[in-house]
């Protein structure tokens, strides 16, 4: 995901946030965790894997 990608969709969140709960926007923040593929398990089994990026 490109910066301007991570920007975009953060603003996103903040307005549906700010929509749904009416907190103020700059009391909203948003993380944005990139993993590798085979970081994520669940169960004993990779979650994302290289196949499935893209």
């Amino acid at each position: 995901m490109s910066q301007e990608q991570r920007l975009a969709l953060s603003a996103r969140i903040v307005d549906v946030v700010h929509d749904a709960i009416g907190s103020a926007r700059a009391h909203i923040n948003v993380a944005i965790r990139e993993l590798e593929p085979g970081a994520l398990v669940e169960a004993g089994e990779p979650v994302l894997v290289r196949d499935e990026v893209g």
